[in-house]
C-alpha cells in the first residue's frame, strides 16, 4: 500500500531502480498483527537464515507485515508461470514478466492500482494475488511530539531533519538547527512567482535566528532554555513569529534580538511568495562547545 502522500518517494525509486528490478522499503504497520522477521543462527563458522512471523500473543494472524518488496520484471515466459510470488528473508519477492514490469511502472507514475495474479499461465484463478494500491495519506508521524514554544502537538506535520546546518558558535557553546516542521505550505501561488522555496526560505530563518542568539547561548543555557522553537508565519495579510523554549516565550531580551534579524527576513519573504501561506516551526539547539 502507497499512501497518496509518498507519491514523490515512490517515483524517486521508479527513477532510481535498473530496467529489471523495482524495490522498496516499508514502513512499520500498526494495522498488522503479525510481521515477518529475519533470524540468523550462527554454528560455528557458518551462518543461517530462517524467516519467522511473531505475532501478538493468543490473537490469530489476519494480516502480515514485511520490512520490504522487491519486484522482479525478468521472468522468462519458458517457466510457464504468470508471475511467481515468494517470501524473502523479512520481506515480499514477486517475479514477474517484463511487459508486466512496464504496465506497473507506468500505474505507478499514474497513481493507479495494480494487480499481479501469480501462478501458472491460463490458469482460470490465480494461486495468489499481489495488490499494489494507493490509500489515504499517511499521518503516522511525528506523533507526540510537542512543540517547545507552546506545546501544540505535532501529530501528523511534515519535518525535514536538518544533517547539513551551519553551527554558530559562541565564547562556550553553539547553536544548532535541527529540524523545520512544514505546518503549512501551499503547494501553489496563483501569483506570477514559483511556489514557495521551503528548503531556502527555512535556511533563511534559520541563519537570521541563529545570528540573533548566538550572542545569548551562556544566558539561554544558564536559564535551562535548551531547546527552542521558531513558528513563522508568511501571508501578506499575516507575517510574523513566535519563539519559545519549554513551552513558553522567549523573555524580552531574547525577543529584541530575534526582531533585529527576523523581521527584514520575513517581510522579504512575503514579497517574494506573493500569495503564499506557510507557517514553518524550526527546532533549534544550545550546544557545549
Amino acid at each position: 500500500m502507497f499512501p497518496r502522500n509518498r507519491y514523490d518517494q515512490v517515483i524517486k525509486g521508479l527513477h532510481n531502480s535498473n530496467d529489471h528490478v523495482l524495490a522498496y522499503a516499508s514502513n512499520f504497520s500498526i494495522t498488522a498483527d503479525s510481521h515477518l522477521v529475519c533470524i540468523q543462527t550462527n554454528t560455528g563458522d557458518e551462518s543461517s537464515y530462517q524467516t519467522q512471523a511473531i505475532n501478538i500473543h493468543n490473537k490469530p494472524r489476519t494480516v502480515t507485515g514485511a520490512s520490504f518488496i522487491v519486484i522482479n520484471g525478468a521472468l522468462k515466459s519458458s517457466m510457464g508461470l504468470s508471475a511467481k510470488s515468494s517470501i524473502v528473508e523479512d520481506g515480499l519477492m514477486v517475479e514477474i514478466m517484463p511487459e508486466k514490469m512496464e504496465a506497473l511502472k507506468a500505474a505507478l507514475k499514474n497513481m493507479q492500482d495494480f494487480s499481479i495474479g501469480c501462478g501458472r499461465q491460463g490458469a482460470l484463478e490465480p494461486d495468489e494475488v499481489v495488490n499494489i494500491k494507493w490509500v489515504d495519506n499517511d499521518m503516522l508521524f511525528n506523533l507526540g511530539v510537542k512543540s517547545p514554544i507552546d506545546g501544540q502537538l505535532m501529530d501528523g506535520i511534515p519535518s525535514i531533519r536538518v544533517h547539513n546546518g551551519i553551527d554558530y558558535k559562541g565564547a562556550t557553546r553553539f547553536i544548532r538547527w535541527t529540524e523545520v516542521f512544514i505546518i503549512k505550505s501551499d503547494d501553489h501561488s496563483s501569483g506570477v512567482n514559483d511556489p514557495v522555496d521551503i528548503n531556502k526560505l527555512s535556511g533563511s530563518i534559520a541563519k537570521a535566528t541563529c545570528a540573533a542568539l548566538v550572542k545569548l547561548l551562556d544566558l539561554l543555557a544558564t536559564a535551562g532554555l535548551t531547546k527552542l522553537g521558531v513558528r513563522t508565519t508568511i501571508h501578506p495579510d499575516n507575517v510574523g513569529y513566535e519563539a519559545g523554549s519549554e513551552g513558553t516565550k522567549l523573555p524580552p531580551i531574547y525577543m529584541k534580538s530575534l526582531d533585529n534579524e527576523l523581521i527584514q527576513v520575513l517581510h522579504k519573504a512575503v514579497q517574494s511568495s506573493q500569495d503564499a501561506y506557510t507557517v514553518l516551526e524550526l527546532i533549534f539547539y544550545v550546544l557545549e562547545d
